[in-house]
């Protein structure tokens, strides 16, 4: 099965970036506004894109703090469904870095070269929240 897999150094602290991935106001500040994020293992997130035409369902398996964010798709795009989302984090080189890995897609075909294309702006969003308070989510 293929994977989306990526790499961002990070000029801040793990607990910044573990907190702009686990909890809701950090992810609604780099990956989406319209997302609903209960930050406790087993709750089910909802992440919309679009005006709500589409919505991403994703339970919340691993929450290790300043580590380890793992995530299951439960729904959604169906090139999404049963795919899991891991975020590692990790000292290197003096930064922090996110190992970010999007996992078990069934195939290469579709939407997977334009999610592998987002997910890396996302990343991008993600460390430029972090190390200046201002992302660039998907508004709506």
């Amino acid at each position: 099965m293929p994977d989306i897999l990526h790499e961002v150094l990070i000029d801040a602290p793990p607990a910044v970036v573990y907190d702009a991935i686990s909890q809701e106001r950090g992810l609604q500040a780099w990956w989406t506004r319209d997302c609903t994020v209960d930050s406790s293992v087993g709750s089910v997130a909802q992440f919309r894109f679009d005006g709500g035409r589409v919505t991403f369902s994703i339970r919340i398996d691993e929450l290790d703090e300043n580590e380890r964010v793992v995530w299951y798709c439960l729904g959604g795009d169906p090139e999404w469904q049963d795919t899991r989302i891991v975020f590692e984090i990790y000292e290197k080189h003096g930064l922090t870095a996110v190992d970010f890995r999007h996992l078990d897609w069934r195939s290469t075909e579709g939407i997977f070269a334009m999610c592998s294309y987002d997910w890396a702006k996302y990343l991008t969003s993600l460390k430029s929240y972090a190390e200046t308070g201002q992302g660039q989510p998907h508004r709506g």
